[in-house]
């Protein structure tokens, strides 16, 4: 079955000032990457997260700030965020990685590696961190844990070949429709590289798994957009994929209703959320998420169309603090996986 190409309808506003605002804001989007600053951390590099019990996962931050601009970003609605123009990044974090877990009397089993801004943005110099900071995990026999929409630079990528039993990854990817994804994650490494990606990946032996977050209802919860994605992604050999709703805090629906406002998109996904549940959960600040219903048939209609392709899905507990835990034989495994794919949009592990 062919899929239809998603199309972007332009629509003319209503004259308001709120519309001016926010159509102006858009197109007034910086064209040029944002700055390196190099800033001094202050406090821990390691610190807590909700992927593991009793610090059996933590985290650690490269930067503040975030260079891929997703409209659904939780990261750009902090009150630390820096703005569009910089990207903070923590000067020595490998040395500073380096002494915390020589004095630490029992290791974690895995570090989360920048949960609040991706690890792989379009800069030699961030991508050559993350190398580093992986490097040093691996040599104290602990995991990293990476997810990211980026493009992992080929040294970045020969680089985590070569720690392929300390790794994890996830990439994770919303829609293969490249008018679409620009709209949603402008800055993003675009849908068909981020699918070579997770071949290169699943070809060095890195274990790699495959997030479709966020879900944004009406835009890519739908069956044309998850068809054609869902083909391609069982096509490399994928037999499983997490997934996630989008959520609402203010921040994200300022920036949600800049991307989505010129193409005529924010009414439809805004109202959505109108009687949906305010929800907060350890580790996890309020939002407003999609009603519980309306969450559970998206879901299962996503799990029946994945199955067609021979694929299964797990349900993000992170984007879904309402629902109970999965029963598991190995709880701490399948709930640090299953966190792990949402974890950077639902907010988690912001500290520095």
């Amino acid at each position: 079955m062919t899929t239809a190409p998603f199309t972007l309808p332009i629509l003319d506003l209503p004259d308001r000032p709120e519309n001016r605002a926010i159509c102006r804001r858009f197109h007034e989007r910086p064209s040029r990457l944002p700055r390196i600053e190099w800033i001094e951390r202050r406090g821990n590099a390691l610190h807590s997260s909700p992927l593991g019990a009793d610090g059996d996962v933590l985290a650690l931050n490269l930067a503040r700030g975030c260079w891929h601009q997703c409209g659904f970003c939780a990261a750009r609605a902090y009150a630390s965020y820096p703005g569009e123009a910089v990207l903070q990044v923590y000067s020595h974090t490998p040395q500073r990685l380096e002494e915390e877990l020589a004095g630490r009397r029992r290791l974690p089993r895995a570090v989360f590696v920048s949960p609040s801004t991706d690890p792989f943005p379009p800069s030699s110099e961030v991508q050559a961190e993350t190398v580093r900071v992986v490097n040093v995990l691996a040599k104290h026999g602990v995991e990293a844990w990476l997810m990211t929409r980026g493009f992992i630079r080929p040294f970045a990528l020969h680089a985590l070949a070569a720690q392929a039993k300390s790794v994890k990854a996830v990439v994770a990817i919303t829609t293969l429709d490249r008018g679409l994804q620009r709209v949603l994650e402008p800055g993003t490494a675009p849908p068909r590289l981020r699918l070579r990606q997770i071949a290169g990946l699943r070809r060095a032996e890195v274990r790699v798994q495959v997030a479709l977050d966020p879900l944004v209802p009406g835009l890519t919860d739908t069956r044309g957009n998850l068809d054609s994605l869902l083909r391609a992604v069982a096509g490399l050999g994928v037999k499983h994929v997490s997934a996630g709703y989008l959520f609402l805090r203010p921040g994200i629906v300022e920036n949600l209703r800049a991307a989505l406002c010129p193409h005529g998109w924010d009414e439809s996904v805004l109202d959505a959320f109108a009687d949906g549940p305010m929800l907060a959960a350890p580790g996890i600040a309020p939002a407003r998420y999609l009603p519980k219903s309306r969450r559970q048939r998206g879901y299962a209609a996503l799990m029946a169309l994945a199955a067609r392709h021979g694929l299964t899905v797990s349900v993000s507990a992170l984007a879904n603090p309402d629902f109970a835990p999965p029963r598991t034989a190995c709880k701490s495994e399948a709930r640090g996986l299953l966190h792990f794919g949402a974890a950077r949009s639902t907010g988690q592990s912001t500290s520095s």
